[in-house]
């Protein structure tokens, strides 16, 4: 067994001597952990402060009092600094003051229950009458019902609110004070809900049952007897209920401010609590008719008799909500009436909470001075040195046990100049070998080991629990509770050889140890244990180069492994002998190695970084660029056929998720997981690159070696995440390009084939359009032709980029040396639901028209492309292939036209207010132009839309004849069709005048000659 177990206190003893509260401890225990520190004497009038010591604060609670004063000390500070401490450390000093016989000490702990503090203040009065007291508030104790006296309670905390409110306002009014303003809003909102009976019995029923409880049996807790914030958060119950509005108002008061409202709401309750419940406990009466203040007055002028004084040792003020008013009126009756001692002298020593405001302002003037337990504002070195001390008293004491101190302090003669000469020293025989491994932990100043800490792991292990940012608060309470009570309960670990345990108390080495420590081929249990002990016990050392003094048996002790001795240390060059029998000559010392660089503000933030704290100022920023600018360096894209990509900085997501221009969208690169540690290799990865940046983005610098080493470990796993992101989503940046231009082919009607693009077709050049003009068109006409021009004049840019997803390029030139086959056959199978946007720079421009393109032809608005192809169609088609036969032919068709209209042009029948000849001839000639034969071809086939065809087919079939040539194949025919009207108009009123039979005969003949034959 290991000889140092002797120095691990058992969990017995653990348990009975790390108690954080002081009335709980035990005499000899406060004595021999007491720790005396350096108190602020702070004027109560002018607020100067200056250095005190214990023994000053005791000379004042025991000044002469000739005057007839009271003596009010007050002991302030935050919570958890040690007040009450003070105060059963000033009781153990009366206890052996040489005026102790003079003395009448009555301790009032903040444990304890209203009748209990009573009794205490009445236990001076002996005989029958005490008795008798004692047995009458016994009886009106309890005889309260505790559901009964909430009840109560929340009729007197009602009562009190509404003379409250009146008192701030008028306290307003008097100093102008407009901050106190909601405090009387608090106050009246607050009398609202608790005056409801359904909101108290739903909402405010077990909080004050809680607090009449507390009140009654007393509490461990002090927290229980007063109103906490989350006392004013509505429950879920109140939800469903039909409110009163001036309930709703109480409500909505309560959620302002961010739940500010709720802070004010209970600080105003535990102001007038005090009053409320001295309501309910009627005193008075169980005093037959008098106050306690009356009863007290009494027993003073009893031991004014004796010859003695009255001390009371008040824990908390702010705990005792009840009896506070009544013990202010006490502290501070003085003794003497016109000049007269009347009765016995009273000393008051009360610890008070800052932030507790009940009588506190009267505590404070009464005491003219405050004595603060300073927790704020100390010094890094004054708050490890405490600590240190602090820890070993603790140590000391727990190793004896309470039994052993109570023994030597009973039987040890008191020494007035030394308080804690009676405290033993464990200090049992080891051999000399565990005595160096002992005393390698350290010591107090007192001289107690600190094992099983030592001074490097007491400053770790507080740093989490007293440290924010950089500033130390010094809080015994919270040191007992979550480092010495904690760390001494793995007593089970160190006698199984396994003390620290992996990852003990969330150590953080610097990233350079923790990459060292993963080289040495420890096992993952004994990794997370090294890693305990470097970083508490071991300092945190800088590297693993250097080892830190005294740390070794420390090592040993804990059965851990020694990780500096991985450390390859080159062998010293061998010695040749001299000829001719010469003195040998050592070769002259290698140079010492180059000093570690100071390491940059950057390198010092990373250290800090975690996945719950964000890096500061433009670290985030240098963190991206730093990885985009390394790995542009390394990664070729041209190399998988995607030339002119790079990687953008802006796709890398740091830890934590707030972290300022995290991605949200489109590509991300987790630099590290969310929600779990950030690994050593990230932090040492991205050292390396900033000092590889700093020095010209080039690695010929001492130890650039290893700094490449700790670099290239994070860019190959980013490198790999990257490259498969990429691939992927080039992959469907291609289905895009290759989507969008297949549809560009369907509506220019440059195929006809609805599925499996073929590459030529994608790459094939718009058809040159036929000027329309499209103002006089409908809307949807007009909308489909914007479309129609929009893929014409983006079809260069798609097709571009498709070039740039496809091809191979030889060097950075321009020839194309391959063509990625398989990403096309991969992109023609990609189906791409969500909106369509390039992600991938450096493969040509996109721009607003390419993405507006893309807005259209995108899966969830091409139909709207589709209804007005449908549109146009229907409303030009029908005519335009009327007016043309199956098998029409376009020579023979101009001739033919261009025969009647020379007839028509040449007979009185021409009309001549109508169209012109040259613009009948000029319609003629136009749609008997080739470009418009294919076009009027197709006339006939195209074929009606099935709405249960695919979007492809439907594009395909509205397209056959393409909109620009259909819209003025429309127009010529329209014209044509309206001088035929009117030449049958003409030919009508020219015959009108001939007997029937012959004008029906004529007109025929007429007509025959100038038919359009279709």
């Amino acid at each position: 067994m290991n000889p140092l177990i002797e120095f691990w206190p058992s969990g017995e003893h653990v348990e009975e001597c790390l108690r954080t509260e002081a009335e709980t401890v035990d005499q000899a225990l406060l004595l021999a952990v007491h720790l005396p520190i350096t108190l602020k004497r702070r004027s109560a009038q002018a607020g100067n402060e200056v250095d005190a010591s214990e023994v000053d604060l005791l000379d004042s609670l025991m000044r002469p009092v000739n005057d007839g004063s009271s003596v009010i000390i007050a002991i302030t500070g935050a919570s958890g600094v040690g007040k009450s401490h003070m105060i059963r450390w000033l009781g153990a000093q009366l206890d052996r003051h040489p005026r102790r016989k003079d003395l009448v000490v009555v301790p009032i702990p903040k444990t304890a229950s209203l009748r209990e503090v009573v009794e205490r203040i009445l236990a001076p009065l002996s005989g029958a009458r005490y008795d008798a007291l004692r047995a009458d508030l016994s009886r009106a104790v309890e005889s309260l019902d505790p559901p009964r006296a909430a009840e109560l309670l929340a009729t007197a905390l009602a009562e009190e609110l509404g003379p409250y409110a009146a008192q701030v306002e008028e306290q307003i009014r008097a100093n102008g004070d407009r901050s106190l303003g909601p405090r009387i809003v608090a106050a009246n909102r607050v009398r609202d809900l608790i005056r409801d009976p359904e909101i108290r019995d739903q909402w405010f029923r077990n909080v004050l049952l809680r607090i009449v409880d507390a009140s009654l049996s007393g509490t461990s807790d002090p927290a229980r007897r007063q109103f906490q914030v989350a006392d004013f958060e509505p429950p879920a119950a109140i939800a469903s209920m039909e409110l009163r509005r001036t309930v709703g108002q109480a409500l909505a008061f309560l959620a302002s401010s961010n739940g500010a409202a709720r802070g004010i709401a209970a600080e105003v309750l535990q102001e007038v609590l005090d009053a409320a419940l001295r309501t309910i406990f009627r005193f008075t009466e169980a005093l037959n008719q008098r106050t306690i203040q009356d009863v007290v007055d009494e027993i003073r002028r009893e031991l004014l008799a004796d010859g003695k004084e009255l001390v009371l040792l008040i824990e908390d003020l702010a705990a005792l909500s009840g009896i506070q008013q009544p013990l202010l009126d006490i502290m501070i009756a003085e003794s003497d009436e016109k000049g007269v001692r009347v009765r016995a002298p009273i000393r008051t020593a009360v610890a008070v909470t800052d932030g507790f405001l009940a009588g506190r302002q009267t505590v404070l003037t009464r005491a003219r001075e405050q004595w603060v337990v300073p927790s704020e504002g100390i010094d890094e070195e004054t708050v490890t040195r405490l600590l240190v001390e602090f820890t070993g008293r603790y140590l000391n004491a727990a190793r004896h046990g309470i039994a052993h101190l109570k023994q030597r302090f009973n039987t040890v003669a008191p020494n007035r100049d030394d308080l804690y000469s009676w405290v033993p020293k464990f200090d049992p025989t080891l051999d000399a070998a565990w005595s160096e491994k002992l005393a390698s932990f350290g010591s107090s100043e007192s001289g107690y080991s600190l094992f099983p800490f030592n001074v490097a792991a007491i400053k770790s292990l507080a740093s989490s629990v007293l440290k924010i940012g950089d500033a130390w608060t010094f809080n015994p309470r919270a040191y007992i509770n979550e480092v010495l009570s904690s760390t001494l309960r793995q007593r089970f670990a160190f006698q199984a050889a396994g003390f620290p345990p992996a990852n003990f108390r969330n150590p953080k080495l610097l990233s350079a140890v923790s990459v060292g420590l993963t080289y040495q081929g420890l096992t993952p249990e004994k990794l997370g244990r090294v890693t305990s002990g470097l970083a508490h016990w071991g300092g945190n050392p800088n590297s693993l180069d250097t080892a830190p003094p005294a740390t070794r048996n420390v090592f040993d002790a804990f059965s851990l492994p020694w990780p500096f001795d991985a450390i390859v240390t080159p062998k010293p060059e061998p010695v040749e002998p001299q000829p001719h029998g010469g003195d040998k000559v050592a070769p002259p010392p290698p140079p010492p190695p180059p000093p570690e660089p100071a390491e940059s503000p950057y390198a010092q933030a990373l250290e800090l970084w975690d996945q719950n704290t964000r890096l500061i100022r433009t670290y985030p920023v240098r963190t991206r660029t730093l990885l985009a600018d390394a790995l542009n360096k390394r990664m070729n894209f041209g190399d998988y056929c995607l030339s002119g990509q790079e990687v953008n900085r802006d796709w890398f997501w740091l830890p934590p998720a707030s972290t300022i221009s995290n991605p949200t969208k489109g590509l991300k690169i987790e630099v590290s997981p969310p929600d779990v540690p950030i690994s050593p290799t990230v932090i040492a990865g991205l050292k390396a690159l900033d000092r590889w940046d700093s020095n010209g983005k080039s690695w010929s610098y001492p130890n650039g070696e290893t700094d490449y080493a700790a670099a290239n470990t994070l860019l190959e796993r980013l490198e790999h995440q990257i490259l498969d992101m990429v691939l992927d989503e080039a992959v469907r940046d291609t289905g895009i390009a290759v989507l969008a231009l297949h549809r560009q082919d369907l509506l220019l009607g440059l195929t006809t084939r609805a599925d499996n693009p073929s590459l030529r077709d994608l790459l094939a050049d718009a058809p040159k359009e036929i000027a329309v003009a499209v103002d006089d068109l409908s809307q949807q006409v007009r909308r489909a032709m914007t479309t129609r021009k929009l893929a014409t004049d983006t079809r260069p840019r798609l097709q571009e980029r498709l070039r740039r997803y496809l091809s191979c390029y030889q060097g950075d030139g321009g020839k194309v040396l391959a063509i990625d086959n398989e990403r096309f056959r991969l992109s023609i199978k990609q189906e791409v639901q969500d909106r369509w946007v390039f992600v991938l720079n450096g493969h040509g421009e996109a721009g607003n028209e390419v993405q507006d393109m893309l807005d259209r032809l995108e899966p969830q608005a091409v139909d709207m492309i589709v209804r007005d192809l449908a549109t146009a169609v229907d409303l030009y088609l029908p005519e335009a292939a009327a007016a043309f036969a199956d098998d029409h032919a376009r020579v023979a068709w101009r001739d033919e036209m261009r025969a009647i209209v020379d007839q028509a042009s040449q007979t009185p029948a021409w009309p001549t207010n109508s169209v012109a000849l040259s613009e009948v001839r000029g319609a003629v000639d136009r749609l008997a132009a080739e470009a418009l034969d294919q076009a009027i071809q197709r006339l006939r086939k195209v074929q009606p839309v099935d709405v249960n065809w695919e979007t492809h087919q439907k594009l395909a079939a509205l397209s056959l004849v393409p909109l620009p040539q259909l819209i003025t194949i429309h127009k010529e025919v329209a014209l044509l069709r309206r001088f035929f009207i009117e030449l049958d108009k003409s030919i009508k009123a020219q015959t009108s005048s001939i007997d029937d039979q012959a004008a029906v005969q004529a007109h025929d003949a007429l007509f025959q000659d100038l038919v359009w034959e279709e």
